[in-house]
């Protein structure tokens, strides 16, 4: 609404095109964004759809369709609705293919916790996100595949041999599902990973190749057949429209990301401008690129790379015009320098860190990149990979691989980890560094560090004592103790074959954007949704965290109290080994002299009446319901030992699954209770002070207006 109400006020008014801009923005919402067919309940649904992913697994496929018809509905053209289909790995399904089928239809729940990324976010950009049961009757037929599934399997086909294909296909489509882990992690640490992305270099050299392969087509067409075309028919525009025509082709089939939409508009109105002899001002051109995306979608705000996008132009902007006059080694030094210090902030806001060395790297590698591999990489795709061309991207693939080599170790080193910074201090610095700029003067800065120093200052002295995360996981267990910078981690998770895992999906990046260090581990039982990613949590490091209790690798927890910053840790069961996993469950009694949580595993009816009968269960604050609120648990004797303030049940948001079960949140009511569920209520955050505690739902603190999960 800012954007659009700066450009457009001068000619509309700026009361008007704010107002035009609120409208715009909700009438695209409404068309498409909002789901308006037939009621999305679980039931059976004639489906049909075209095939746009495969995710292939051990024992089974997870096909993703773009949605064309739901029984009777069907969805319109310029709408993109997502649904994931189960299917076994005998069935073969072509990208491409279309395929109808009869299955169970449910709104995909996307799970939320606080400090970590929101997939509600990622979720309704990528529009309406349906999931399917494994289907009852299963039809596939080939049809056309859309022309950027074809272009990126004709990718795939040269360019899966190189070590580094992954990175080849992400410089040349955008697509970095190719990418490993490690050489993203690489990227990420040595400050590079924009170089990724499809950027203003992309396109200034596609456009440059096209421009001069067109002007020679011509050229050779006139000396053949026209023995010379006049001036007067203004070739360079007709060429300069055709290379733009090229290069608005590539971006759509890179499937149209933003770095790439801001690339392709300001080169656009540089050539407009440059033919029409107007003069250019970068500064403009940027306001007006930024303007013209969120016309083509108002919700690419809430995209993190559109902001990386735009603010790097901003930085080189502002780093050329303060480096005037000076050699270009010096001016290519400052903006270097200038992208490090001026991206840091939001890589803090969004990875909760930064590249030490971004400056260094970005040297070395932006003209690597920019005149070697980019040209190497264009040439060769517009050659239809000439075996000669093939042969020098091998040899540079070679050379590449043996650099990345001997840099990989060293990586971790230069990234800064830290806390992610508040958004609050994001905009006050980048608004401090305008202001700056408007006024050639320090003291707004000084104000700004002032106002931030004592915010933190602030904040630290209202800080809890302590507190505890009952993370989001879906059907499973996974909480954070923190006191300080210290964690004690209760149960991980599930682990999906032997792939997805929530240490590292929720887990980790919750630890990590925390900037918590994890001293305690302890695992309730052996259950796949409590310890299933006990194999991720010892590769990340973290293995010696279970010595205390569980020393030896022992199965169940150490029956002894543990005193931990100022935390009495208690373990209450098992007293004797039981007859399965859950009845082993470790019952955890945590408390700091004034307030008592009890975290109770797996354990049943049994255990329970077991730990009444010892007489060792105290009144309690705070519950994690045993068994995620199953009906086999939470017993009246129980309940009543007890007698707790608030219950925090961790369970899935799967309607087949009855967890928490209407009887057990009953008895919890009679008592008068107060109940959480991360089921509906994401990521359950509880904060403990000196004289009382608070509790937070991640839904509740992060809501919009537009997602109605």
């Amino acid at each position: 609404m800012l954007v659009i109400r700066t450009v457009t006020g001068y000619f509309i008014g700026q009361t008007r095109a704010c107002l035009c801009a609120l409208l715009y923005t909700l009438v695209y919402f409404q068309v498409f964004y909002q789901w308006h067919g037939p009621e999305i309940d679980n039931r059976v649904r004639h489906l049909e759809g075209q095939v746009l992913a495969l995710s292939e697994l051990p024992s089974s496929q997870f096909v993703t369709l773009k949605l064309t018809h739901l029984d009777k509905y069907k969805v319109p053209f310029y709408q993109k609705v997502i649904i994931s289909v189960p299917l076994t790995t005998e069935v073969d399904v072509p990208l491409g293919a279309r395929v109808t089928a009869t299955t169970r239809v449910r709104v995909k729940k996307w799970r939320l916790n606080f400090s970590v990324r929101d997939a509600r976010i990622y979720g309704f950009l990528h529009g309406p996100h349906l999931v399917a049961s494994k289907p009852v009757a299963l039809k596939i037929t080939q049809a056309p595949t859309p022309i950027a599934q074809r272009y990126r399997r004709w990718l795939d086909t040269h360019l899966r041999d190189f070590q580094l294909y992954g990175v080849y296909k992400a410089l040349l489509s955008a697509d970095r599902s190719a990418i490993s882990d490690q050489d993203r992690q690489l990227f990420r640490d040595t400050g590079t990973i924009h170089l990724l992305a499809i950027s203003g270099l992309h396109i200034a050299l596609l456009y440059g190749f096209c421009f001069y392969g067109i002007k020679l087509m011509f050229w050779v067409l006139s000396a053949c057949f026209y023995k010379g075309l006049r001036q007067a028919l203004h070739i360079n525009t007709v060429i300069a429209v055709l290379a733009l025509c090229a290069c608005a082709l590539f971006v759509l089939l890179c499937e149209l990301p933003i770095s790439a939409q801001r690339a392709w508009l300001m080169l656009a109105l540089f050539v407009a401008l440059y033919f029409s002899r107007l003069r250019y001002q970068l500064g403009h051109s940027l306001l007006l690129a930024f303007t013209l995306v969120l016309l083509i979608n108002p919700f690419a705000l809430l995209d993190v790379g559109m902001w990386f996008s735009f603010f790097a132009v901003a930085v080189i902007f502002i780093a050329l015009r303060m480096s005037t006059g000076r050699h270009w080694l010096m001016r290519y030094l400052w903006v270097q320098v200038g992208l490090c210090i001026g991206l840091a902030p939001l890589s803090l806001f969004v990875f909760g860190g930064f590249s030490s060395s971004a400056a260094l790297f970005n040297l070395l590698f932006v003209p690597l990149v920019s005149f070697v591999l980019l040209p190497l990489l264009i040439l060769t795709a517009l050659s239809g990979f000439a075996p000669w061309l093939m042969a020098s991207l091998g040899a540079f693939d070679s050379l590449a691989v043996q650099g990345i080599g001997y840099l990989r170790p060293w990586s971790e080193v230069f990234w800064l980890q830290s806390a992610h910074l508040p958004v609050l201090f994001v905009l006050s610095g980048y608004i401090a560094v305008l202001v700056m700029i408007l006024v050639r003067s320090w003291w707004p800065g000084i104000y700004t560090l002032v106002l931030i120093g004592g915010f933190t200052l602030m904040e630290r002295a209202w800080a809890p004592r302590w507190q505890m995360d009952v993370l989001d996981v879906g059907h499973g267990l996974s909480i954070v103790v923190s006191r300080g910078r210290q964690a004690l981690v209760y149960d991980l998770g599930a682990s999906y074959f032997g792939r997805y895992s929530i240490v590292d999906n929720t887990l980790l990046p919750f630890i990590q954007s925390e900037n918590l260090r994890p001293e305690l581990t302890l695992i309730s039982h052996r259950d796949n949704d409590h310890a299933g990613g006990l194999g991720h949590w010892r590769a990340a490091g973290f293995g010696q965290t279970l010595a205390q209790f569980h020393p030896k690798g022992r199965l169940s927890c150490a029956q002894q109290t543990i005193h931990w910053h100022g935390l009495e840790l208690r373990p209450l069961w098992p007293k004797r080994p039981g007859s399965n996993d859950n009845a082993n469950s470790c019952v955890l009694l945590i408390s700091d002299g004034q307030f008592k949580v009890l975290l109770s595993g797996d354990i049943s009816v049994k255990e329970e009446r077991q730990l009444v009968a010892l007489g060792t269960l105290p009144t309690v604050d705070v519950l994690v319901s045993p068994h995620h609120g199953s009906r086999t648990s939470s017993s009246r004797a129980f309940i009543s030992a007890l007698d707790p303030a608030e219950v925090i049940h961790s369970s899935s948001a799967r309607t087949n699954w009855q967890m928490p079960h209407p009887e057990v949140t009953a008895r919890y009511r009679q008592v008068g209770a107060r109940q959480w569920q991360t089921k509906t209520q994401g990521g359950i955050r509880v904060e403990f002070y000196q004289d009382k505690l608070v509790i937070k739902a991640a839904k509740e603190q992060k809501n919009y207006w537009f997602i109605t999960d």
